[in-house]
């Protein structure tokens, strides 16, 4: 059975629909724009704690993070950073707790496992490391940083074949990554892949241009493989990159005078003898050249 409504009852159900309507419209979009605003303070806190980390300021940075944690104790990333925090301090019980904080709110967080993994070599634990950085690259292929921590602990096992394969891996899951091109390259080195060594560390070099120490081995590689020019061209960008290296005035000596550039080797032998913090046993070497120059620049 159907009843019958008048206009007037009509015309005030209708109204009344419309203003439910409205106030569910005004609810949901208060929601929308909490949840909204929410997720905006925590990014800006999390904005505002790594900013005060690359400026160093430790204790405001954990201010920061701790305050999402207060609101939302599952952010995986603030208790990742806190681990973080709490491993560069050297407190490693809070930064494995940090950590598991992460791995509570995600067990499938790549980038915790390798942290871990770090937290535990610090220990001197390497199987839990190796334990670590497998799950890290079991989650993620691609983590350029786990593949390359595993082929550091297999080199210092002396299991070069692993290592070699590793560090190849950590290459193809990231192109750009400098450090395994590097370490790779002195894997080569000491097994007298010379040529392929120096492939490996002109991309590093290319990767990462201002890096001191992959032009100075890059420079010493060349060196010893006879490509004189080249080492020496090297060697320079080594110290304008900011090596400190106290061999390397006197191997960019060595290439000079070989160059016949007697002038600019005496003026290096010379800055090595009159250094004071040089080694002793360098000196020798730089004097015995200097001798064999002689004071009219002739070798």
């Amino acid at each position: 059975m159907q009843t019958k409504l008048t206009g007037s009852k009509l015309r005030q159900i209708c109204r009344t629909r419309r203003w439910l309507a409205a106030l569910l419209l005004i609810a949901t979009l208060a929601i929308s724009f909490n949840l909204h605003s929410g997720e905006e303070i925590v990014d800006e806190r999390f904005r505002l704690a790594e900013k005060a980390l690359r400026e160093g300021s430790i204790e405001q940075a954990q201010t920061h993070l701790e305050a999402i944690l207060k609101e939302n104790p599952d952010d995986k990333d603030a208790c990742n950073l806190l681990g973080n925090i709490a491993l560069a301090q050297g407190q490693f019980e809070q930064a494995k707790k940090n950590y598991n904080c992460a791995l509570d709110a995600d067990p499938l967080f790549a980038e915790t496992y390798n942290n871990l993994g770090v937290l535990a070599l610090k220990q001197g634990q390497i199987n839990e490391a190796m334990v670590n950085f497998k799950a890290a690259v079991n989650i993620d292929p691609k983590r350029a940083d786990s593949w390359y921590n595993m082929g550091q602990i297999l080199m210092a096992s002396g299991q070069t074949g692993p290592a070699e394969e590793h560090l190849r891996r950590a290459i193809k899951a990231d192109p750009n990554h400098a450090a395994s091109r590097y370490r790779l390259a002195v894997l080569l080195l000491g097994m007298r892949r010379g040529d392929e060594a120096i492939r490996l560390l002109e991309e590093a070099v290319k990767a990462d241009p201002g890096n001191p120490e992959f032009l100075f081995l890059l420079a010493t590689v060349l060196d010893d493989l006879g490509r004189i020019e080249e080492a020496s061209k090297r060697y320079l960008e080594a110290r304008n990159a900011g090596s400190d290296s106290q061999v390397l005035p006197l191997y960019l000596a060595e290439t000079q005078i070989k160059l016949g550039q007697t002038k600019a080797a005496q003026r290096e032998l010379r800055a090595i003898l009159n250094d004071s913090k040089v080694d002793a046993g360098i000196k020798e070497k730089a004097a015995t050249l200097m001798k064999e120059i002689g004071s009219d620049g002739i070798y």
